[in-house]
């Protein structure tokens, strides 16, 4: 039934897919406008329709805010995006390895913005990387996927690859919080800085016990390493705290 009903949503044409996430597959509509519907594996689909619905609901929860995606419309097995002409922070470095500094440091504050206003409008991302900020016509950044984000409270419904990854207890009581949104915010910034993720190319157990040790990548020298290390070692209290050192830079 959910499959022929995510087929009328226009969705199922494969050559206007854009992307391919855990939970959720994009696809462009044309009109400068994305949509976002439960991928369709027959395994985790209840839990994809969760992670939608839930992504719904926090884009109405964050209203309007230039830091933010967009949402243009939204519905039981849809979310509406504006489309980010730029892509993803991720791939455009990529793409543009001779980005200034200038653009990175824009890029850095920018994102922090952006997990300023979540924050205090009581979202837990639980999933920031470089990949989720999307880069529109004009250069600015706007964060996206809140496909396993924590709202109101409840439960977060999944968790950061392992070089974003602050090891905790996620079968504890409070698996995402502020602080692992913070370890998470300095490897996407570290990220921005040198173009790579934190330790490209170690295995995810190798990456969990380096963190676990207080072991980081070398940030000595690179642009913003004290917001960088201070996110990793857990010298912030607040996203507001980073962006008022980053200001001081």
């Amino acid at each position: 039934m959910h499959g022929s009903t995510l087929a009328s949503l226009g969705a199922g044409i494969s050559s206007n897919l854009i992307g391919v996430g855990v939970f959720a597959h994009v696809y462009n509509l044309g009109d400068e406008k994305v949509r976002k519907v439960p991928a369709p594996d027959p395994d985790n689909l209840d839990l994809a329709i969760k992670s939608i619905q839930r992504e719904g609901e926090i884009y109405s929860h964050l209203g309007d805010h230039p830091r933010i995606v967009k949402c243009v419309e939204k519905g039981d097995l849809f979310v509406d995006l504006e489309f980010a002409s730029n892509g993803h922070i991720e791939g455009y470095l990529k793409s543009h390895r001779d980005t200034p500094d200038n653009c990175r440091l824009r890029f850095v504050q920018e994102i922090i913005e952006a997990v300023v206003f979540i924050h205090s409008k009581g979202i837990i991302h639980s999933d920031l990387a470089a990949r989720q900020f999307l880069i529109d016509g004009s250069l600015h950044v706007r964060l996206s996927d809140f496909g396993f984000s924590g709202f109101g409270g409840g439960d977060v419904l999944g968790f950061e690859n392992s070089s974003h990854h602050l090891p905790r207890d996620i079968d504890g009581n409070m698996p995402s919080m502020v602080q692992s949104d913070l370890f998470a915010l300095g490897s996407t910034l570290y990220e921005v800085i040198t173009g790579n993720p934190p330790y490209k190319g170690k295995l995810d157990g190798d990456i969990a016990q380096l963190y676990s040790n207080g072991s980081f990548p070398d940030v000595t020298g690179i642009l913003c390493e004290h917001i960088i290390m201070g996110c990793w070692e857990g010298r912030f209290m607040s996203a507001a705290e980073v962006l008022e050192n980053y200001r001081v830079l």
